[in-house]
């Protein structure tokens, strides 16, 4: 993918596109995105050549009263199940939150602690502080969070008690399994600041996207760029990032990331507008 290659300019019909995630199930495969300018999803459906379809907005007033829908603003990120659920991250207030998008129904909400871990929670807790801005499902009810900045890099979340799994092909869940949501709170149970050598090529984290193959990719807003992240990563190791790939110049602010039938990437940018802000890429 070259700077010079712009790709196919689509239109998501949210301001402030904060995330994309994949939604699969039923034969079908939906591209979700979040925004954050107010509480909202948008669906479509993604055909087999990686062409996007019409959108479809759920808003707060279109799902049924559940635990802590009142939570759900300042959508972040977002990752969806092989049950049909898509889970959103807020990023002030770190709360977690699960959308049935077919029953149109909270599942579920989980608060993320970070006080377990003091350095994480030193820059986490600052009134100013960047936190969560991807999101990646794991096994055995636990997360995998981008935080954005200052410092950028990844944290594993997990129920109380637990020992972090490390992030591998055999610790993400899969595409057809169900997420499960094990409490009310997920405390931090590892934390990856970004090295140096990883820092000064991804300035910041927007997203985390998995692909086809097993793989997790992340993306910069700063540095307009995406890489896939060396498996596994254990408890302890630092981060490695490998086959990074640059974004079209055209594309100025990249939220969300999401890798779609037809070897086509899809890329959402944060505009105050709905125009234009979805680039459809070919790898």
């Amino acid at each position: 993918m070259s700077n010079k290659d712009k790709g196919i300019r689509g239109q998501v019909p949210l301001a402030e596109v904060s995330g994309l995630t994949v939604l699969r199930g039923d034969g079908t495969v939906r591209l979700v995105a979040v925004g954050d300018a107010r509480v909202s999803l948008a669906l479509a459906d993604v055909a087999d050549d990686g062409t996007v379809g019409e959108w479809t907005v759920l808003t707060t007033d279109d799902v049924t009263a559940g635990p802590g829908r009142a939570r759900f603003y300042e959508l972040e990120a977002t990752a969806a199940d092989g049950a049909g659920v898509v889970w959103v991250l807020t990023e002030e207030t770190s709360w977690l939150g699960g959308v049935d998008v077919a029953a149109l129904q909270v599942v579920g909400t989980a608060h993320l602690e970070t006080s377990t871990i003091a350095d994480l929670h030193d820059d986490w807790a600052r009134p100013d502080a960047s936190r969560g801005e991807g999101l990646a499902l794991m096994r055995q009810g636990h997360l995998l969070v981008a935080k954005e900045k200052k410092a950028a890099g990844l944290v594993e979340f997990g129920p109380a008690g637990d020992a972090p799994l490390g992030v591998s092909t055999g610790s993400l869940l899969g595409p057809d399994e169900p997420f499960e949501l094990r409490g009310e709170e997920l405390v931090a149970l590892a934390w990856w600041p970004l090295p140096q050598q990883v820092a000064t090529r991804f300035h910041d984290l927007s997203d985390l996207a998995p692909d086809h193959e097993g793989g997790l990719w992340l993306l910069s807003d700063q540095s307009r760029c995406f890489g896939r992240l060396v498996l596994p990563l254990e408890p302890g190791a630092e981060v490695e990032v490998a086959d990074v790939v640059d974004l079209p110049g055209a594309v100025r602010k990249p939220e969300g990331l999401a890798f779609l039938p037809g070897g086509v990437v899809a890329v959402a940018e944060d505009r105050h507008d709905t125009r234009d802000n979805l680039w459809l890429l070919r790898r």
